[in-house]
C-alpha cells in the first residue's frame, strides 16, 4: 500500500512522518486520515498540472474524479462536493488565507482529498494545545464536525483539493475566538 506525505508537527518543531504513526496519532485526535492514490489518466493529469482551472475545467475534473475514484473518496450518500483551487492569482487570496487561519469549527465534517499542493491543518487538542497536520497529494482527511481547527497554505499558496460535504452544500465556519498557535504559524513561514 502506498502512503501519503502527511506529517504531524508540534509547536516545538518535532515531526512525525512515519505514515502508520501519523495515521494513529490522527485517529487519537479524532481525525480520519488515509492515502488514496491519485488517478493518472491523461485528462486528470493535464487538469492537475494547470495552476488555474475555469469553472468548466473544474466540472470536468470533478466528473473525471467521480469516474475514476467512485466511492473511494465520495463520503456519505447524498454528499455534495466541489473543488477548491488556490494559487497566487486568486483574487483576494490574502483575505482567504486570513479567513482559513482563524480557529473554527463546522456543523459538518470537513472532508478533503488533496489533489495537488500542500495544506496544513492546525488541530486543537482537548487540552487547548495545537498540532499541525501537513497533507499533500493523495491524502484524504476528515475533520469531524465540532472539532476546533484552522487551515493554512504555507509559503507556497498552490493547492487543489476535493471538498466533500455531507450536510452542508458549502464551506461554513463557526469561529471560536481561539487564536492559531503562533509557534505553528511561524513554522509555516520558515
Amino acid at each position: 500500500m502506498e502512503h501519503g506525505m502527511a506529517r504531524l508537527i508540534t509547536a516545538d518543531g518535532k515531526q512525525v512522518s512515519d505514515p502508520k504513526q501519523v495515521a494513529a496519532l490522527a485517529q487519537e485526535l479524532g481525525l480520519t486520515l488515509h492515502y488514496q492514490a491519485l488517478p493518472t489518466t491523461p485528462e486528470i493529469t493535464a487538469l492537475l498540472a494547470r495552476s488555474a482551472l475555469d469553472p468548466a475545467e473544474q466540472q470536468l475534473l470533478l466528473q473525471q474524479l467521480d469516474r475514476e475514484l467512485g466511492e473511494a473518496v465520495q463520503g456519505a450518500a447524498g454528499a455534495s462536493r466541489d473543488l477548491v483551487v488556490l494559487h497566487e492569482a486568486v483574487p483576494d487570496l490574502a483575505a482567504l488565507r486570513q479567513q482559513f487561519v482563524r480557529v473554527h469549527t463546522h456543523a459538518d465534517d470537513e472532508i478533503r482529498y488533496i489533489l495537488t499542493g500542500t495544506g496544513y491543518f492546525g488541530i486543537v487538542r482537548a487540552d487547548g494545545s495545537q498540532v499541525l497536520l501537513e497533507t499533500g497529494p493523495g491524502d484524504y482527511l476528515a475533520v469531524p464536525a465540532g472539532a476546533e481547527h484552522w487551515f493554512a497554505l504555507g509559503a507556497n499558496p498552490q493547492l487543489k483539493a476535493l471538498r466533500i460535504f455531507s450536510r452542508e452544500s458549502h464551506w461554513a465556519a463557526d469561529y471560536t475566538g481561539r487564536q492559531a498557535d503562533p509557534a505553528l504559524l511561524a513554522l509555516l513561514q520558515a
